[in-house]
């Protein structure tokens, strides 16, 4: 029994096929098919199909660079919100630099979703619109609203203010800034007051 290892190739100058000793790869000789001379050159053996750990492994890695990009978007809308940015307050203190989710903040016993600037139809006044709820189980009497105005570069741009005599216990006001200033392009609650 004959341990030589033969390779299959193909003439260089016709393409017909050879079969021929692997020591033999790289001599040249005249082809069968087309009578010239042609250097032995060994086919590579088909591409194996990808096993079941590869697709796996495929399947998993495009997963996760999905999950990253939608991580980054996210991140990037939470960082660059498109019209306001909202601050929290301190029940004390006028106005904090401390951030709070986009979809509600709770400041001194009240849930404030998202402010927005909202003009009002067929007029050139702008607005501060949103709700404001009472989480407290008590009437809130004298509630005041302060926002701060931000210009399209976010440099202060004035103040708006809004104002309830009595809110509901679990009751939501849905408040209206009048806004004076026309460079205002987005609005932060800075503060809300009640009376004592």
């Amino acid at each position: 029994m004959s341990t030589t290892n033969f390779v299959k190739g193909e003439c260089g100058q016709c393409a017909g096929h050879l079969e021929f000793a692997a020591g033999a790869i790289g001599s040249i000789v005249q082809c069968p098919h087309c009578g010239r001379p042609t250097e032995l050159v060994a086919n590579l053996p088909p591409a194996r199909a990808a096993g079941p750990r590869r697709l796996v492994a495929g399947i998993v890695a495009a997963i996760l660079l999905a999950a990253g990009l939608v991580a980054a978007i996210s991140f990037f809308i939470k960082a660059n919100p498109a019209g306001v940015s909202e601050k929290s307050a301190k029940p004390a203190a006028r106005a904090t630099a401390a951030s709070r989710p986009a979809d509600e903040a709770n400041t001194n016993g009240f849930a404030v979703p998202a402010i927005k600037l909202e003009k009002a139809p067929g007029s050139s006044l702008v607005y501060v619109t949103g709700k404001i709820r009472n989480l407290a189980g008590r009437q809130r009497f004298g509630v005041k609203l302060e926002f701060g105005l931000f210009d399209t570069n976010g440099l202060p741009a004035g103040k708006a203010t809004d104002y309830c005599q009595v809110l509901e216990p679990h009751a939501d006001w849905a408040f209206k800034a009048l806004v004076f200033d026309s460079k205002a392009a987005s609005a932060r609650l800075d503060s809300i007051h009640e009376d004592q």
